[in-house]
């Protein structure tokens, strides 16, 4: 009895440690971005997940309420390229799963119709990721956060990429063709982006190009027309693999190589900073089916901004500029709307009414 007793306060007290060390949290994906909730001063709000941010930040609005932090405010640029200094403001007490972490200095940032519509109040960046382990399932969308001292098993799967930091972001190495770029790590991204130096190491292995695409996931692409071009590349994640897959990237005139979201497909994903690891489970990406045209309301006109030049869609004769009366037989009162209609909405089929009669039928279909 007394052992039995003794076992069972063992197991209790190893339970508590094990809820205190480990944790499961559900995110949603927002346009492909990793949305989780976090408990700011007592209260749930929602975050996004971002690798690519080297320090976590906070939406104009939600500042209003904290008390600004010593020191000078940090250079930022909003969605339209304006650049402010944006003061830093302390976050008393700020919760993901059972880890609480205290006077927590964050930048806010200008408002983002994207973010206001996607409900994301501010962004948990590398300032708070390295200080724990995580293992994230695209496919069951949750992330796993664990102390640096726990173990994570059944890791046999996985393969192991070349990782580490460059301003305290993660880096990785992956042959794209038959040449080793580097490309940031970056859970606050859908899409992959490559940047012109790099690109030119590659250019003539592309398999398949685009005229014209829209901008990199972000909230500039909602406002801005790209000039950019996507291509679709052999990558090989595994080095010691001979097997490859496609992925698809867009060029950017700067910044840097990134990889997001799209690429890692169904898979899981664990990383550590305090291992220095990011290992992954090998499998094909998931070809997401998209309808290849993007909308932006200028001066309360519907209007075409961009589109990925694929047969399909050239033969429809639809054109960037072109202005639209309706998108399946609805219009739109404002950005916020719209934005969240073209991203969220699961319809099979596009119906475009142009302003001059023209009607365009696309279906969704894989761009690569």
């Amino acid at each position: 009895m007394k052992r039995s007793l003794i076992l069972a306060i063992v197991l209790l007290i190893s339970s508590c440690i094990f809820a205190q060390t480990r944790d499961t949290i559900h995110f949603e994906r927002i346009t492909g971005l990793i949305r989780i909730p976090v408990v700011v001063n007592g209260e749930v709000h929602y975050y996004m997940f971002d690798s690519g941010a080297e320090q976590s930040v906070i939406r104009e609005d939600g500042a209003a309420k904290l008390e600004k932090a010593a020191g000078f405010g940090v250079r930022m640029k909003d969605s339209q390229d304006n650049v402010t200094w944006q003061p830093k403001y302390l976050i008393p007490s700020l919760k993901i799963g059972s880890s609480e972490i205290s006077d927590l200095k964050v930048v806010s940032f200008p408002d983002s119709p994207l973010f206001h519509c996607m409900g994301i109040e501010g962004v948990i960046g590398v300032d708070i990721i390295r200080q724990f382990d995580w293992l994230i399932d695209f496919d069951k969308q949750y992330i796993v956060k664990m102390d640096v001292s726990d173990t994570l098993k059944a890791l046999k799967d996985f393969v192991s990429l070349d990782f580490y930091t460059r301003r305290l972001r993660p880096m990785i190495k992956l042959k794209t063709g038959s040449k080793v770029i580097d490309y940031l790590f970056d859970c606050g991204a859908n899409v992959n982006g490559i940047e012109k130096k790099s690109y030119k190491k590659v250019k003539g292995e592309i398999i398949k190009s685009y005229d014209e695409v829209s901008a990199s996931s972000g909230a500039s692409s909602f406002f801005n027309q790209s000039n950019e071009t996507a291509f679709v590349i052999a990558t090989q994640p595994d080095p010691s693999a001979t097997t490859t897959y496609n992925a698809m990237f867009n060029t950017i005139s700067e910044g840097e190589n990134k990889i997001g979201n799209e690429f890692w497909g169904r898979n899981q994903v664990f990383l550590s900073w305090t291992k220095s690891k990011l290992l992954f489970r090998p499998a094909n990406p998931e070809k997401e089916k998209t309808f290849g045209v993007f909308f932006r309301l200028i001066d309360s006109a519907l209007v075409v901004t961009s589109m990925t030049f694929t047969d399909p869609i050239i033969k429809t004769g639809l054109k960037a500029g072109d202005k639209v009366k309706s998108i399946n037989g609805r219009t739109f009162k404002d950005s916020c709307e719209l934005i969240t209609y073209q991203f969220l909405s699961k319809e099979e089929t596009l119906v475009i009414e142009a302003e001059d009669g023209r009607k365009f039928t696309l279906k969704r279909e894989s761009q690569y």
